[in-house]
Protein backbone atom coordinates (compact mmCIF):
# COMPACT_ATOMS: atom_id res chain seq x y z
CA UNK A 1 0.00 0.00 0.00
CA UNK A 2 1.66 3.08 -0.94
CA UNK A 3 2.28 5.40 1.86
CA UNK A 4 0.16 8.36 3.23
CA UNK A 5 2.12 12.17 3.18
CA UNK A 6 1.17 13.20 6.69
CA UNK A 7 1.56 16.97 6.03
CA UNK A 8 -0.96 16.96 3.17
CA UNK A 9 -3.57 14.62 4.97
CA UNK A 10 -6.99 16.58 3.52
CA UNK A 11 -9.12 17.97 6.36
CA UNK A 12 -12.18 15.54 5.98
CA UNK A 13 -11.97 13.01 8.92
CA UNK A 14 -10.55 9.53 7.54
CA UNK A 15 -12.93 6.01 9.00
CA UNK A 16 -11.61 3.87 11.52
CA UNK A 17 -10.41 1.43 8.49
CA UNK A 18 -8.25 4.69 6.72
CA UNK A 19 -6.92 5.13 10.49
CA UNK A 20 -5.63 1.38 10.81
CA UNK A 21 -4.36 1.09 6.94
CA UNK A 22 -2.20 4.09 8.05
CA UNK A 23 -0.75 2.89 10.93
CA UNK A 24 0.22 5.48 14.15
CA UNK A 25 1.89 8.56 13.25
CA UNK A 26 5.47 8.35 14.07
CA UNK A 27 7.42 10.19 16.65
CA UNK A 28 10.35 11.73 14.88
CA UNK A 29 13.09 14.55 16.36
CA UNK A 30 15.07 16.26 14.83
CA UNK A 31 18.45 17.24 16.40
CA UNK A 32 21.37 19.17 15.91
CA UNK A 33 24.45 20.96 17.07
CA UNK A 34 25.81 24.66 16.89
CA UNK A 35 27.97 27.11 18.03
CA UNK A 36 27.13 30.63 16.32
CA UNK A 37 25.33 30.31 13.36
CA UNK A 38 23.50 32.90 12.45
CA UNK A 39 22.75 31.95 8.72
CA UNK A 40 22.23 27.60 8.68
CA UNK A 41 20.48 27.45 11.85
CA UNK A 42 17.49 29.98 10.59
CA UNK A 43 17.41 27.46 7.31
CA UNK A 44 17.55 24.14 9.94
CA UNK A 45 14.87 25.69 11.89
CA UNK A 46 12.41 27.14 9.24
CA UNK A 47 12.26 23.96 6.87
CA UNK A 48 12.14 20.97 9.71
CA UNK A 49 9.53 23.23 11.27
CA UNK A 50 7.06 22.92 8.46
CA UNK A 51 7.11 18.92 9.15
CA UNK A 52 7.11 18.18 12.82
CA UNK A 53 6.62 21.24 15.95
CA UNK A 54 9.11 23.24 17.31
CA UNK A 55 9.31 21.15 20.40
CA UNK A 56 10.70 18.21 17.94
CA UNK A 57 13.57 20.08 17.08
CA UNK A 58 16.75 19.57 19.32
CA UNK A 59 19.59 21.88 19.34
CA UNK A 60 22.80 21.55 21.20
CA UNK A 61 24.54 24.65 21.89
CA UNK A 62 28.05 25.12 22.80
CA UNK A 63 28.62 27.44 25.25
CA UNK A 64 26.16 30.31 27.20
CA UNK A 65 27.74 32.95 25.29
CA UNK A 66 26.25 31.83 22.39
CA UNK A 67 24.07 34.13 20.66
CA UNK A 68 20.41 32.24 18.88
CA UNK A 69 18.30 33.37 16.55
CA UNK A 70 14.66 34.25 17.16
CA UNK A 71 13.34 31.11 14.99
CA UNK A 72 15.04 29.32 17.86
CA UNK A 73 11.97 30.44 20.27
CA UNK A 74 10.17 26.96 21.14
CA UNK A 75 12.71 24.43 19.72
CA UNK A 76 14.28 22.66 22.64
CA UNK A 77 17.76 24.40 23.46
CA UNK A 78 20.18 22.27 25.14
CA UNK A 79 22.97 24.59 26.51
CA UNK A 80 26.12 22.81 27.25
CA UNK A 81 29.26 23.72 29.09
CA UNK A 82 31.86 25.24 26.13
CA UNK A 83 35.06 22.98 25.83
CA UNK A 84 38.28 24.71 24.41
CA UNK A 85 38.96 22.31 21.37
CA UNK A 86 42.28 20.36 21.82
CA UNK A 87 43.40 16.58 21.33
CA UNK A 88 40.04 14.05 21.15
CA UNK A 89 37.65 16.98 21.14
CA UNK A 90 35.67 16.16 18.04
CA UNK A 91 35.79 12.16 19.08
CA UNK A 92 34.22 12.90 22.54
CA UNK A 93 31.82 15.66 20.92
CA UNK A 94 30.66 12.34 18.03
CA UNK A 95 30.69 10.32 21.31
CA UNK A 96 28.21 12.51 23.13
CA UNK A 97 25.82 12.72 20.24
CA UNK A 98 25.95 9.19 19.90
CA UNK A 99 24.85 8.71 23.29
CA UNK A 100 22.18 12.03 22.67
CA UNK A 101 20.81 10.32 20.04
CA UNK A 102 20.16 6.92 21.70
CA UNK A 103 18.63 8.82 24.47
CA UNK A 104 16.15 10.70 22.31
CA UNK A 105 15.18 7.33 21.19
CA UNK A 106 13.48 6.44 24.60
CA UNK A 107 10.94 9.00 23.56
CA UNK A 108 10.91 9.31 19.69
CA UNK A 109 10.55 6.40 16.85
CA UNK A 110 13.15 7.68 14.42
CA UNK A 111 16.21 10.22 15.08
CA UNK A 112 17.29 12.49 12.45
CA UNK A 113 20.61 14.10 13.28
CA UNK A 114 22.57 16.35 11.20
CA UNK A 115 25.08 19.04 10.96
CA UNK A 116 23.51 22.81 10.93
CA UNK A 117 24.24 23.08 7.38
CA UNK A 118 22.78 19.61 6.30
CA UNK A 119 19.54 18.97 4.97
CA UNK A 120 17.57 16.34 3.97
CA UNK A 121 15.00 16.78 1.38
CA UNK A 122 12.51 13.87 -0.30
CA UNK A 123 12.87 14.38 -3.94
CA UNK A 124 9.34 16.05 -5.40
CA UNK A 125 8.97 13.52 -8.19
CA UNK A 126 8.77 10.18 -6.19
CA UNK A 127 5.16 10.94 -4.40
CA UNK A 128 5.67 10.60 -1.33
CA UNK A 129 6.58 13.05 1.74
CA UNK A 130 9.75 13.23 4.05
CA UNK A 131 8.01 12.53 6.82
CA UNK A 132 6.91 9.01 5.71
CA UNK A 133 10.42 8.39 4.33
CA UNK A 134 11.78 8.96 7.68
CA UNK A 135 9.62 6.88 9.17
CA UNK A 136 10.33 3.51 6.95
CA UNK A 137 14.00 3.57 9.16
CA UNK A 138 11.17 1.76 12.15
CA UNK A 139 11.33 -0.77 9.58
CA UNK A 140 14.78 -0.78 8.21
CA UNK A 141 16.80 0.44 11.52
CA UNK A 142 18.93 3.22 10.23
CA UNK A 143 18.64 5.07 6.51
CA UNK A 144 21.53 6.99 4.73
CA UNK A 145 20.36 9.97 2.04
CA UNK A 146 21.95 10.30 -1.01
CA UNK A 147 24.19 13.29 -0.64
CA UNK A 148 24.86 16.05 -2.93
CA UNK A 149 27.54 18.85 -2.19
CA UNK A 150 26.36 22.23 -3.00
CA UNK A 151 29.01 24.29 -5.22
CA UNK A 152 29.59 28.08 -4.76
CA UNK A 153 30.12 27.57 -9.01
CA UNK A 154 31.56 31.59 -8.86
CA UNK A 155 32.18 31.09 -12.80
CA UNK A 156 28.34 31.12 -13.51
CA UNK A 157 26.66 32.16 -10.09
CA UNK A 158 29.11 34.75 -8.69
CA UNK A 159 26.55 37.17 -6.13
CA UNK A 160 26.31 35.98 -2.51
CA UNK A 161 24.37 33.90 -0.87
CA UNK A 162 21.23 36.14 1.13
CA UNK A 163 18.54 34.85 3.17
CA UNK A 164 15.68 36.36 0.90
CA UNK A 165 15.20 33.29 -1.25
CA UNK A 166 15.40 29.69 -1.05
CA UNK A 167 18.79 28.38 -1.27
CA UNK A 168 18.45 25.63 -4.28
CA UNK A 169 17.08 28.72 -6.12
CA UNK A 170 20.16 30.33 -5.95
CA UNK A 171 22.78 27.46 -5.81
CA UNK A 172 22.44 25.21 -8.98
CA UNK A 173 24.83 23.13 -8.97
CA UNK A 174 26.87 20.08 -6.75
CA UNK A 175 28.84 17.41 -6.73
CA UNK A 176 28.58 13.61 -5.52
CA UNK A 177 30.73 13.30 -2.34
CA UNK A 178 29.57 9.74 -0.50
CA UNK A 179 31.20 10.75 2.55
CA UNK A 180 27.81 12.63 3.09
CA UNK A 181 26.00 9.79 2.84
CA UNK A 182 25.49 9.27 6.24
CA UNK A 183 23.99 7.01 8.47
CA UNK A 184 22.07 10.03 9.86
CA UNK A 185 18.09 8.45 10.32
CA UNK A 186 18.12 6.41 13.05
CA UNK A 187 15.42 4.06 14.49
CA UNK A 188 18.32 2.07 16.76
CA UNK A 189 20.66 3.02 19.10
CA UNK A 190 24.45 3.66 16.48
CA UNK A 191 27.81 4.88 17.67
CA UNK A 192 28.89 7.21 15.39
CA UNK A 193 32.41 7.84 13.75
CA UNK A 194 34.29 11.05 13.42
CA UNK A 195 31.84 13.31 11.85
CA UNK A 196 28.48 11.53 11.72
CA UNK A 197 29.80 9.73 8.35
CA UNK A 198 29.99 6.16 9.57
CA UNK A 199 28.36 4.09 12.07
CA UNK A 200 28.64 0.85 13.59
CA UNK A 201 25.17 -0.50 12.38
CA UNK A 202 26.21 -3.19 10.34
CA UNK A 203 23.53 -2.75 7.39
CA UNK A 204 22.99 -0.21 4.56
CA UNK A 205 20.01 1.31 3.09
CA UNK A 206 20.57 3.98 0.66
CA UNK A 207 17.54 5.50 0.03
CA UNK A 208 15.80 5.76 -3.62
CA UNK A 209 14.06 9.17 -2.74
CA UNK A 210 16.11 11.17 0.42
CA UNK A 211 18.72 13.66 -0.58
CA UNK A 212 20.92 14.75 2.14
CA UNK A 213 22.03 18.72 0.67
CA UNK A 214 25.45 19.29 2.27
CA UNK A 215 26.12 23.50 1.92
CA UNK A 216 29.38 24.17 2.99
CA UNK A 217 30.27 24.84 -0.04
CA UNK A 218 27.26 26.80 -1.31
CA UNK A 219 28.93 30.38 -0.66
CA UNK A 220 32.50 31.27 -1.37
CA UNK A 221 33.11 34.22 1.36
CA UNK A 222 31.14 32.32 4.02
CA UNK A 223 33.00 29.23 3.35
CA UNK A 224 36.50 31.20 4.03
CA UNK A 225 35.20 33.07 6.87
CA UNK A 226 34.10 29.98 8.50
CA UNK A 227 37.07 27.92 7.81
CA UNK A 228 38.89 31.12 9.39
CA UNK A 229 36.80 30.32 12.48
CA UNK A 230 37.50 26.74 12.96
CA UNK A 231 41.64 27.53 12.41
CA UNK A 232 40.96 29.56 15.34
CA UNK A 233 39.14 27.01 17.61
CA UNK A 234 41.54 25.01 16.95
CA UNK A 235 44.91 27.40 17.54
CA UNK A 236 42.92 28.43 20.83
CA UNK A 237 43.44 24.18 22.03
CA UNK A 238 47.23 24.87 21.59
CA UNK A 239 47.33 22.23 18.86
CA UNK A 240 45.50 21.64 15.14
CA UNK A 241 44.89 19.07 12.37
CA UNK A 242 43.61 15.62 13.03
CA UNK A 243 44.44 15.77 16.68
CA UNK A 244 41.42 18.04 17.31
CA UNK A 245 39.08 17.24 14.76
CA UNK A 246 38.35 15.80 11.66
CA UNK A 247 40.97 17.59 8.58
CA UNK A 248 38.84 19.79 6.58
CA UNK A 249 38.55 22.09 9.84
CA UNK A 250 42.66 22.59 9.01
CA UNK A 251 42.31 23.82 5.65
CA UNK A 252 42.94 27.79 4.67
CA UNK A 253 41.45 29.86 2.64
CA UNK A 254 43.75 29.14 -0.28
CA UNK A 255 43.01 25.43 -0.28
CA UNK A 256 39.31 26.41 -0.32
CA UNK A 257 39.57 28.76 -2.84
CA UNK A 258 41.33 25.97 -5.02
CA UNK A 259 39.33 23.31 -4.34
CA UNK A 260 36.22 25.58 -5.46
CA UNK A 261 38.22 26.21 -8.95
CA UNK A 262 38.81 23.02 -9.48
CA UNK A 263 35.22 22.40 -10.44
CA UNK A 264 35.82 25.48 -12.34
CA UNK A 265 38.52 24.17 -14.40
CA UNK A 266 36.96 20.53 -14.92
CA UNK A 267 34.12 21.97 -17.26
CA UNK A 268 30.54 22.90 -17.15
CA UNK A 269 27.98 21.21 -15.49
CA UNK A 270 26.27 17.95 -16.40
CA UNK A 271 23.13 17.38 -16.75
CA UNK A 272 21.22 14.33 -15.79
CA UNK A 273 18.14 12.81 -13.85
CA UNK A 274 19.17 12.92 -10.56
CA UNK A 275 19.24 8.94 -9.66
CA UNK A 276 22.90 8.10 -10.09
CA UNK A 277 22.34 4.48 -11.20
CA UNK A 278 25.59 3.84 -10.97
CA UNK A 279 26.79 5.83 -8.63
CA UNK A 280 24.52 4.47 -5.86
CA UNK A 281 25.60 0.44 -6.49
CA UNK A 282 28.96 1.49 -6.21
CA UNK A 283 28.41 2.64 -3.07
CA UNK A 284 26.42 -0.36 -2.02
CA UNK A 285 28.84 -2.81 -3.35
CA UNK A 286 31.57 -1.34 -1.40
CA UNK A 287 29.81 -1.82 1.85
CA UNK A 288 32.34 -3.21 4.38
CA UNK A 289 33.06 -3.33 8.00
CA UNK A 290 36.62 -1.55 9.53
CA UNK A 291 37.51 -3.41 12.27
CA UNK A 292 40.16 -0.62 13.18
CA UNK A 293 37.34 1.36 14.02
CA UNK A 294 34.40 -1.06 14.49
CA UNK A 295 32.32 0.67 12.01
CA UNK A 296 31.03 -0.12 8.55
CA UNK A 297 31.40 2.14 5.96
CA UNK A 298 31.44 2.53 1.86
CA UNK A 299 33.99 4.45 -0.56
CA UNK A 300 34.02 7.86 -0.64
CA UNK A 301 33.13 8.29 -4.25
CA UNK A 302 33.70 11.67 -4.84
CA UNK A 303 35.05 13.81 -8.05
CA UNK A 304 35.52 17.15 -9.56
CA UNK A 305 32.18 17.00 -12.31
CA UNK A 306 29.63 19.40 -11.50
CA UNK A 307 25.88 18.36 -11.59
CA UNK A 308 23.05 20.75 -12.17
CA UNK A 309 20.22 20.34 -9.50
CA UNK A 310 17.22 19.99 -11.31
CA UNK A 311 14.84 22.76 -11.18
CA UNK A 312 11.87 20.32 -9.11
CA UNK A 313 14.09 21.43 -5.73
CA UNK A 314 14.44 24.90 -5.94
CA UNK A 315 12.07 26.36 -4.00
CA UNK A 316 12.09 23.50 -0.95
CA UNK A 317 14.76 25.55 1.18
Amino acid sequence: MPATDLNTMPDHQPNTQQILAAGPKPRIAFATMVGDEPFFLPIWISYYARFVPKDQLFILVDGAHRILPPEADGCQILTLPHVIPGPGWDHARWAMISAFTTMLLGRFDVVVFNDVDEIIVADPDCGTGLIDLIARARDVGVISPFAIEVLHRTDLEPAALHNRAPILSQRRYGRINASYCKPCITARPVRYSLGGHYSDYPDLHLDPHLYLFHLRFADYTMLLARQSNRQGLMAAGGKGGDAVAGAGWSKGAAEMNDFLQSFVKAGPPIDTDFSFGWQRAKITKSWVHDPDGGIWRHDKLHNRKTYTIPPRFADIF
